[in-house]
């Protein structure tokens, strides 16, 4: 059974973390399905995809039995460049790695039972990505989730503009389908521009930043090119680069 899957209907792509006896705690194979889903939707025609879980909760964050060495794989609008809408539907505990899949969406739909927990201050662990909240929520309030590990409850994180709408549980995947449609009937071109012009506005946090960075030089280093180039410079002849 896929960790991770992916259904398209009428322009809109759902993808839904599939580990539900696991609260869908992100391990090694879904960090990475995920990562493959995220190259998928950039690709092909689908014009909004909304990214939830199987079962009551969103996602517990790292699976601790088999942490994903490279986490930041699997976020949305971070490995994976794309022009296209990200709608995250949460529902229950949304903890570690599934706030920061919250953040790093474009939109976030809700379940009034969702709390929403950054334990990294408590058990000792941090990747890093979540230090760009101040971009994303009030800084003071930020602080305070962040520093105290405790939990946000859903009318709190609405009310400081973490997530854009609260409804019942077991509605958070029929109402972020309703919006993505809503999206995808609407000019394509117009929809990718604002949003590649609002993420270029946002000021993005270190470890993004640096992630960034980071792909672009694991690029160059696992490229045909690389190969090349020591070849040629090993058998003292003119390298033959194809930009690959």
């Amino acid at each position: 059974m896929s960790e991770v899957t992916y259904q398209s209907s009428k322009g809109v792509a759902v993808i839904t973390i599939n580990r539900p006896k696991a609260r869908n705690a992100v391990n090694t194979v879904a960090c990475q399905q995920l990562h493959e889903a995220w190259k998928r939707f950039a690709a092909e025609d689908d014009r909004v995809a909304i990214l939830t879980g199987a079962g009551p909760d969103f996602c517990a964050g790292g699976d601790v039995r088999d942490m994903p060495d490279n986490a930041l794989l699997c976020m949305p609008n971070l490995s994976v460049p794309c022009d296209k809408p990200v709608i995250a539907a949460v529902s229950g505990w949304v903890i570690g790695a599934g706030s920061s899949l919250t953040m790093m969406s474009d939109m976030a739909i809700a379940a009034s039972d969702s709390k929403f927990v950054y334990p990294e201050a408590k058990v000792g662990a941090f990747a890093g990505l979540m230090g760009g909240f101040p971009t994303r929520m009030p800084v003071k309030v930020g602080m305070q989730w962040t520093l105290t590990g405790d939990p946000m409850m859903a009318q709190r994180a609405y009310e400081i503009g973490f997530i854009n709408e609260i409804c019942e549980p077991g509605e958070q995947l029929p109402r972020a389908l309703e919006l993505a449609q809503k999206i995808a009937h609407n000019a394509p071109l117009v929809v990718r521009a604002l949003k590649t012009l609002a993420r270029e506005t946002l000021v993005k946090g270190p470890v993004e930043n640096a992630f960034a960075h980071s792909l672009m030089l694991q690029g160059i280093r696992t490229s045909q090119d690389y190969e090349e180039g020591l070849s040629a410079i090993n058998q003292k002849r003119k390298p033959n680069f194809i930009g690959r």
